[in-house]
């Protein structure tokens, strides 16, 4: 009997033991189950503190199970969680540690195949794209499995789209297609096939490929994201009926209320297409109104803007409207765009501010000589001029040597008139503004040094509408006056470098702008090269803020962002980007904050937050916040 008692109590340790690790594991698996739940919330996939929360407890239990039940059957699983967490938290880093430790601790798991998967993925999010290609190249060749194998030709095709390699993607895709079959893979993928021939303008074939995804079993939420996709096929391809009768019989559905914004934001820019600015402006205030708080407001805040200032050129509106986005979606795609214009625009009414001002101290000499002679540009025998021209010339003169002390003064007006050109050229758009503005400078010889600049200005305005015989006499003006002007020089190909000229750093710039979204290492190769050879301009400050930026948003760095922020507002003290940069980095450093918090709070609860990181090994799990 006493035997049998014995046997009763270690079955009974043995069971109780079980219990402990499984139940440690479950809510692990619960709190990450929650993060996903919670990332899934934002439809912009934005890292908040919650999701946050979740991920960095479902590590720290994973890590409990790995750390006090060594045996356990679930320690790969539990790897497997600490790596995807660290992944969806976007600490990519930490994660890529993780997912080498996995694979060298447990190489015989069930779970390899997707963990080789999002492997793949994290190498590309921390910019090591060939590696990535490869290993899941690797990946697809030893796979049997039809579905993993589809999952892992999905990534592929996920990881061409992103570098806008469409053949490579449409490849791809197509054959997790094949491959998933009835799987709902299949039919994501369908989507994408479709954004695909949408992007190449070829829209009978989106239009085909859309309608084919009902075959491939979709989920309820794919179903509504076609719907979507369909109105916007329709209203881009000018079939303008069909997008609106689509639209109006799914607004009228309570079983499409989910999607009702998108499709009312869908309206809008079909309002806006058919150029019916009123319409598209009293539908995009509705959607910024009944859906505040969302990406969706947030966008239509932006598209308001847009309109205000493209349209309806009221400065105020589009200043408010640009404002508005990152107060209805903090983490909006929109948001640097929508903060650098409304910044544009309140820098554009201080200088206009400042041109009243600078106006009235020069106003009484520009009155003087209103219709006087431009000696600069009279070729004649001072002998044969009749004495009154001499008398009026001698006057000039005269008055010109008594106000010798006011260049300082006709500096800054010329310099404000010329910034004003830049504005309405390069930020708003309006030409006819801004040639109003460089005609005024060059054609005024007055205590003038940025004639030339100012002919170089038109030149190129000219040059970039094509205006090309305007241009050329242009050019022809800067030769015969300005015979050495850096700025002909410029034109001419010789190797002469303007630092402070916006015109060149602002075409770099909008360079970096086209690969932002596609190739951001790219985009901040540019945005450092107009930091090296255009410092004083003021695309420099925008680069500067652009990198930090994209750390925060593209490469998930927290503390490269952090050192970008501080750096911009060590170089930038007067900026008037300063508000949103400063915000920013008070985000950023409540986060360091908060995750310097969380693990002092684990460890005095007696948990180990992490398995320690040995620099010279990849082979140990790692807390997501190590990088």
């Amino acid at each position: 009997m006493k035997r049998y008692s014995n046997f009763i109590v270690v079955i009974g340790l043995i069971w109780l033991g079980s219990c402990a690790y499984y139940n440690t594991f479950y809510n692990a698996r619960q709190y990450y189950a929650q993060g996903l739940a919670e990332l899934e919330k934002s439809s912009d996939g934005a890292i908040t503190a919650n999701v946050r929360k979740y991920f960095d407890t479902a590590i720290e239990k994973s890590n409990k199970v790995l750390l006090n039940y060594p045996e356990s059957r679930w320690n790969d699983d539990a790897a497997y969680l600490i790596a995807m967490s660290q992944y969806y938290k976007t600490d990519y880093i930490a994660a890529k540690k993780s997912f080498e430790y996995f694979f060298a601790t447990f190489p015989a798991s069930e779970l390899r195949s997707r963990a080789e998967i999002w492997y793949g993925r994290c190498l590309w999010k921390m910019g090591e794209k060939e590696n990535a290609l490869y290993q899941l190249r690797k990946s697809s060749q030893k796979e049997k499995k039809p579905l993993l194998k589809a999952e892992i030709y999905f990534a592929m095709a996920d990881l061409f789209m992103a570098g806008n390699d469409l053949d490579s993607a449409l490849y791809y895709y197509r054959h997790t297609v094949s491959t998933a079959q009835d799987n709902p893979l299949a039919a994501e993928a369908q989507y994408h096939i479709a954004e695909i021939n949408l992007k190449r303008n070829n829209i009978d074939q989106a239009i085909t490929d859309l309608k084919r995804i009902v075959d491939y079993s979709p989920t309820e939420e794919l179903i509504d994201k076609m719907q979507v996709l369909l109105a916007r096929i329709y209203r881009e391809s000018g079939r303008f009926d069909e997008a609106r009768e689509l639209i109006n019989a799914k607004l009228n559905d309570i079983a499409n209320e989910s999607i009702w914004g998108e499709l009312e934001l869908q309206l809008g820019l079909l309002y806006l297409a058919e150029n019916d600015y009123k319409s598209a402006e009293s539908r995009f205030s509705q959607v910024a109104e009944k859906y505040p708080n969302t990406p969706i407001a947030g966008e239509a805040h932006y598209l308001l803007g847009q309109l205000y200032l493209e349209h309806f050129k009221n400065l105020e509106k589009a200043q408010s409207s640009f404002e508005a986005v990152r107060r209805a979606d903090r983490n909006s795609k929109y948001a640097l765009d929508a903060q650098s214009k409304a910044t544009d625009i309140k820098r554009y009414f201080t200088l206009q501010s400042k041109y009243r001002e600078v106006y009235k101290n020069v106003q009484p000499f520009l009155e003087k000589i209103e219709g006087g002679v431009d000696i600069a540009a009279v070729d004649v025998d001072i002998e044969e001029v009749p004495e009154k021209l001499k008398k009026a010339i001698q006057l000039f003169e005269e008055e010109k040597a008594k106000i010798a002390d006011t260049v300082s003064v006709f500096k800054n007006y010329y310099q404000v008139l010329y910034e004003i050109g830049e504005m309405n050229y390069f930020e708003f758009n309006n030409i006819d503004s801004a040639l109003v503005y460089f005609e005024r400078i060059h054609r005024q010889d007055y205590f003038n040094p940025i004639r030339d600049k100012a002919l170089y200005a038109v030149y190129y305005l000219m040059r970039d509408i094509g205006q090309n015989d305007a241009a050329e006499a242009y050019l022809d003006t800067m030769k015969t006056r300005f015979q050495e002007s850096p700025y002909l020089q410029y034109i001419q190909g010789q190797e002469v470098r303007l630092p402070g000229d916006n015109i060149q750093a602002r075409q770099l710039f909008l360079t970096a702008e086209q690969d932002l979204d596609f190739q951001p290492r790219t985009a901040m190769d540019k945005y450092q090269q107009v930091i090296r050879q255009y410092p004083n301009s003021r695309y420099a400050e925008k680069s500067m803020l652009a990198i930090a930026w994209l750390y925060q948003h593209r490469f998930y760095d927290l503390d490269k962002s952090i050192e970008w922020y501080e750096k911009f507002q060590a170089e930038y003290p007067e900026s008037e980007y300063g508000d949103y940069a400063g915000g920013e980095l008070a985000k950023l450093n409540q986060i360091v904050e908060w995750i310097n918090k969380s693990a002092e709070d684990s460890l005095q609860e007696g948990e180990q937050a992490a398995i320690p990181d040995d620099e010279s090994s990849t082979s140990k799990p790692v807390s997501g916040d190590s990088e």
